[in-house]
């Protein structure tokens, strides 16, 4: 999980890196897209059953979840620094919970409804500096967060299928719905001006990261405790911080720092609480 958590923070960067360059439905395509060939090829290599009909029902959900979770990213990443983005996307741990509540038609705990309330004070504080160009952004950000939860609600719920399986009806899905969204801009990238190296490198590296992350995360999440692994998920954050510093010599203002840190802080102790309760209960 630590390493897909560092693979999405670093297919974040190139999704930013690429932004002057691609609309965001070409990036998003071109990750979905890339990931698909590259898990074929894996699953031929390793000779892993590819199966795309007469699936589980969780496994359907999963992936048209999965696939809005994809587009919702790539919006997010093109429009907020990644710090900002990844943080958003960590809201996923809350969204999990809301949704186990409902689902399985319990209230919705204390601790839960503290950090949703901490949240939407730390999704503020982010929303403040990129107000003009961002407010969409951080709405369609949450928007991702929930998708995503769906998503992993329903992957964990795929324990008897390969991760290789998974992740290749997850892809292939995602291929058809991201073509489907990017038709608008085919142009663009039959604009040949557009490939110097530098981008080629950025789409691969888009593609690759994602496949690598999406392939360590479906595996974690199939074999361990889900709340366990949102915990460790969240080094996504302390990655992307890192990198927006090293690479767009970022400065972060008082406003963004508090916001991070409502976000994160209230998750991580949210699902160090869940896991502790489970520990006691032997789960």
């Amino acid at each position: 999980m630590l390493f897909s958590a560092f693979c999405f923070a670093l297919m974040g960067a190139f999704t930013h890196s690429l932004k002057e360059t691609f609309d965001w439905r070409v990036t998003g395509f071109a990750r979905s897209f890339i990931n698909f060939v590259l898990i074929l090829i894996l699953a031929r290599a390793t000779r892993q059953p590819v199966i795309f009909f007469n699936v589980p029902s969780s496994l359907w959900w999963r992936s048209i979840a999965g696939s809005i979770s994809i587009l919702c990213t790539f919006y997010v990443f093109a429009n907020l620094p990644i710090a900002e983005a990844t943080s958003l996307s960590n809201l996923v741990p809350i969204w999990m919970a809301v949704l186990i509540a409902v689902v399985e038609n319990k209230l919705v705990s204390r601790s839960v409804l503290i950090s949703i309330v901490l949240s939407v004070v730390g999704v503020f504080f982010i929303q403040q500096p990129h107000f003009d160009q961002g407010s969409l952004a951080v709405f369609i950000g949450i928007l991702q967060a929930l998708f995503a939860a769906i998503a992993v609600y329903n992957l964990h719920r795929t324990k008897g299928l390969h991760p290789t399986t998974v992740v290749a009806h997850f892809t292939g899905v995602a291929s058809v719905i991201t073509f489907l969204v990017m038709i608008p801009s085919l142009a663009m990238i039959l604009d040949g001006t557009k490939y110097s190296w530098p981008v080629i490198i950025g789409l691969l590296g888009v593609g690759v990261t994602g496949t690598a992350a999406q392939l360590a995360m479906t595996r974690a999440y199939i074999l361990g405790n889900p709340s366990v692994n949102s915990t460790v998920g969240l080094a996504q954050v302390a990655f992307a911080t890192v990198l927006d510093i090293l690479i767009w010599n970022r400065v972060f203002g008082f406003e963004t720092i508090l916001g991070i840190l409502f976000i994160t802080i209230p998750t991580t102790f949210f699902v160090a609480r869940v896991q502790i309760r489970n520990r006691a209960q032997g789960i």
